[in-house]
This record gives structure tokens, C-alpha cells and sequence, in this order.
């Protein structure tokens, strides 16, 4: 048996649903939507070539990645997609199936099956089962997540408050739940759709799951200014919606796909962990796909997407160096591309992207960003003074101004220029802050919270102490 063969049976043995196979790199388990590094050394390329050859049967990547499928002695085939990385090859092999046999003439009886005392549910039954009534009070009360833990009373969180539910726990079912539900997941429950993150504290077990409403909001819907519809006639560039977490981001994404496909007919790419909303499209064509499920990475997924003809692609989160030099990438080709960012505004926005290369590559990017970056916008969640929440919002049109003090890395002057630019549609957050006090919508206190310029917002909204 060669050495690749064993991989994969080891894939099987651990119950992963791929495994990541790159010449000059550790093998990496894809379990449960975590990649896990295998204690063993880097594959040798000439190994990885030996396998992949008989599979491409003379075909060339040179256009990009090849799918094939790898069958075994023992009738399982694995599907295989290999494509040439910097290194060498690399292989991403999924999970087998089985062939099912042809029935004997004459086949013998099956034998009888053994009994169980206590059927055990599936992963989705133990879930559901757990969260059902805490998702379903949360509906009730206008809630936004349930929170279980071991040890301690659930709890779910409404107009951005935790309350208490009375409700026990069986830990032995949270245990099972949790273990089943490793990572990120997305699951139908008691006629609501959930978010759902399964971790482990010192305590025991715990489930964090987000309710995610059936029907995508229009961005009048969630209280956003009008000015953000003109995102969505965009051809080009990189658009990123930043704010904490909790703060609406893919929401607002989603409320931008929905203005678009009012709009106009495009093709349209969503890139998500995991995909949250569901959408049913109507001038525009979507595929949605899934971390874990459909795509390796985001890095790979904005690469294949390249290659799939979109017009807008949305990318649930900017996390590493990697994703953020695809996206800029397919930015600066021609693709609109819709993404998250976990920065406090504009100016923290630009500084996490350029902070995340090289020092020796950041004046390149700074030059990157200033020449595809369209739109920055930056949200806050604020409780109102009648019940619910409503957002504030910092709106930063990159004109040709803002592009320029990016270019040159001059981000302190970068406040002036929101400030002094309502002609080109900026909006400050402290201006969106201060509409809020106008209208009594929120109290002065949870404003003072989240602006940046309190001098500001104290001449636009004099009624702040």
C-alpha cells in the first residue's frame, strides 16, 4: 500500500470529509469545517507526482485544476481535484463513497440486526432537539441568539441584552450536540434558521447559535442610509462593510445582493461560513457556496471563482493575507467584490488591510487599495430607547481625494476629508449618530459609546452632555 493510499485511510479512520495533500507541506484534515495538521513530515513532490499521474492520464493543468476520482481495492472511489501549487502538486481528496455490490444469484439472508437499547439521533436530530424550545422562545421574543452552556441556565440575547431562560439543560445531550457540531454549522430549527458554533471551555461544552431571519431585509429595512443603493450599480473594486461583531455586517451584505438583483441581472458568487441567508434570486443568477462544504478556503474559493464567470462576488469575511490579496486581485479585474471586515471605521479599515503584508509589500498595496477601493462602510448597532436596535452608520465614498491619502499612507488626515466631503457622499458616523439623538431615537448615552469625535458630535447634535 503506498503512502497516499494511507492517507487516505487515515481520512477515513478519523471520519474527515477531505484531506489536503501539497508537495513540500504537512497533510492537513478537513474535520467538521477545522482543518487539522497531521503529526507526520512534508510530502516529498516526487511521491504526490507518482500518485496524480495515472489519475490525469496525460491531461494538462496548465488551465487550471483537473477533478478525477481515485478507486481502491476495496471498491471506495475518492473524489480528487489536483492542480499545480508553487511546489509542486496539490491534491484535495474528499471522502469516499461506496460502490454498492451487484446481488448474488442465490444471495443469503441477511443477518438479523443487532439491537440497541437507546437509538442515537443524527447530528442534525441532537441539535435540533437541544435548541428547538430556546430557539423558539428567542423567536418570540424578537431574539437574535441562544447561548448553552454546560453547567449553567441558557440564555438568549434580545435588542442586543442577554435575559435568562428557565429552561434546563440535559449536559449529556449539549455534550453529544457539541461534539457532533464541531466548528461552524448552519441547521434548520424549529421553523428558524441558525448560525450555529460549537466550542469547548473549561467548564464542558457550548453552543453559540445566531438566528438568521427566512427573508433577506431591503436596506430601507434595516434603517440604512439611501446612499448605500449606489453600491450596487458599481461594475469594479472592492467594497468592505466593517464594524465589531454582532454588528450586522452580513446582513447588510445580504440586503445589497437583494438591491442588486432588483436592479439588474449579474452572476453572483457568495463565499460564506457558513452561508446564512438563502437567496431566491430573480434577475440575477447566485451560487452560494460553503466553507468546509464546497470551498477549502476563501483564498481558494475567490481563485475558482475567477474561473466561474462572476460579476459580483461576496466574501463572508477578510481574514487573512491570503484572502485579502485574492479579493484585491479580483477587485482590480473587473469583478465587484462585496466583503466583511472586523475595523472600528475607514481609516482602521485601510490599516488592518496594508498591516497584514510585508513591510516591503505595503506600499504596492497601499497603490492596490487606492486604485480598486470603492466604498468603505462602517455600522454600529445601538439599542433604542423603545425596544429593538438601529444602526449608525460612517459611509466613505473613495474618491479620487481619499485614494490619494491612501496612496501616500496619510490616514490621519483622513477624518477631514469625511468630514468636509458631503458634496461626494460621505457621511461621518458622528452625523449619523447625531440624526439618532434628533429623532429621540437613542439616548445620548449609548451615542457617546461609539463616537470617535465627541467635539463633533457635540456641534451637530447640541443636546449631548
Amino acid at each position: 500500500m503506498s503512502a497516499i493510499v494511507s492517507l487516505l485511510r487515515v481520512m477515513t479512520l478519523r471520519d474527515a470529509e477531505g484531506i489536503t495533500l501539497e508537495a513540500g507541506k504537512v497533510p492537513t484534515l478537513r474535520r467538521r469545517g477545522q482543518v487539522e495538521a497531521l503529526a507526520l513530515p512534508a510530502l516529498d513532490a516526487a511521491l504526490l507526482e507518482a500518485f496524480a499521474t495515472p489519475l490525469l492520464a496525460g491531461r494538462s493543468l496548465e488551465s487550471g485544476p483537473l477533478m478525477c476520482s481515485y478507486g481502491d481495492d476495496d471498491g471506495a472511489s475518492y473524489p480528487v481535484t489536483i492542480e499545480r501549487a508553487a511546489s509542486g502538486l496539490r491534491l484535495v481528496v474528499k471522502r469516499a463513497s461506496r460502490k454498492q455490490a451487484a446481488p448474488a444469484a442465490a444471495a443469503a439472508p441477511p443477518p438479523a440486526p443487532v439491537p440497541i437499547a437507546t437509538p442515537v439521533p443524527p447530528d442534525a436530530s441532537r441539535l435540533a432537539q437541544l435548541l428547538a424550545p430556546l430557539v423558539a422562545f428567542a423567536r418570540e421574543r424578537g431574539g437574535s441568539d441562544v447561548l448553552v452552556s454546560t453547567g449553567q441556565a441558557p440564555r438568549v440575547r434580545v435588542h442586543g441584552a442577554l435575559e435568562v431562560v428557565d429552561h434546563p439543560i440535559d449536559d449529556a445531550l449539549l455534550a453529544a450536540a457539541a461534539t457532533a457540531a464541531r466548528g461552524d454549522s448552519s441547521l434548520d430549527v424549529a421553523g428558524a434558521r441558525v448560525r450555529i458554533n460549537a466550542f469547548d471551555h473549561l467548564g464542558g461544552h457550548a453552543i453559540a447559535a445566531r438566528l438568521i431571519d427566512d427573508r433577506v431585509p431591503s436596506l430601507a429595512e434595516l434603517g440604512l442610509p439611501a446612499e448605500l443603493e449606489s453600491i450596487v450599480e458599481l461594475r469594479d473594486g472592492l467594497v468592505l462593510v466593517c464594524g465589531p461583531t454582532g454588528s450586522g455586517k452580513s446582513t447588510t451584505l445580504a440586503a445589497l445582493i437583494r438591491a442588486l438583483d432588483e436592479r439588474r441581472a449579474a452572476h453572483v458568487i457568495t463565499l460564506e461560513d457558513p452561508i446564512e441567508y438563502r437567496f431566491a434570486p430573480r434577475r440575477c443568477m447566485v451560487h452560494q457556496r460553503e466553507l468546509g462544504t464546497h470551498i477549502e478556503t476563501f483564498a481558494d474559493g475567490l481563485r475558482a471563482a475567477l474561473r466561474e464567470n462572476p460579476d459580483v462576488i461576496l466574501l463572508g469575511e477578510l481574514r487573512d493575507r491570503e484572502t485579502l490579496a485574492a479579493a484585491l486581485t479580483a477587485a482590480e479585474t473587473g469583478h465587484l467584490v462585496l466583503a466583511t471586515l472586523h475595523a472600528p471605521g475607514a481609516a482602521g479599515a485601510i490599516d488592518r488591510v496594508v498591516d497584514a503584508f510585508p513591510e516591503g509589500h505595503q506600499r504596492q498595496i497601499r497603490v492596490q487599495l487606492a486604485s480598486s477601493l470603492r466604498t468603505i462602510v462602517t455600522q454600529y448597532l445601538l439599542p433604542r430607547r423603545d425596544g429593538g436596535r438601529v444602526a449608525a452608520v460612517e459611509l466613505v465614498p473613495v474618491t479620487a481625494a481619499v485614494g490619494n491619502i491612501i496612496r501616500k499612507g496619510e490616514l490621519h488626515t483622513l477624518p477631514t476629508a469625511i468630514q468636509s466631503g458631503r458634496e461626494a457622499g460621505m457621511i461621518p458616523l458622528e452625523r449619523s449618530l447625531a440624526r439618532l439623538l434628533e429623532t429621540g431615537a437613542v439616548a445620548p448615552a449609548a451615542v457617546k459609546r461609539i463616537a470617535a469625535d465627541h467635539d463633533l458630535l457635540q456641534s451637530l447634535a447640541p443636546r449631548v452632555r
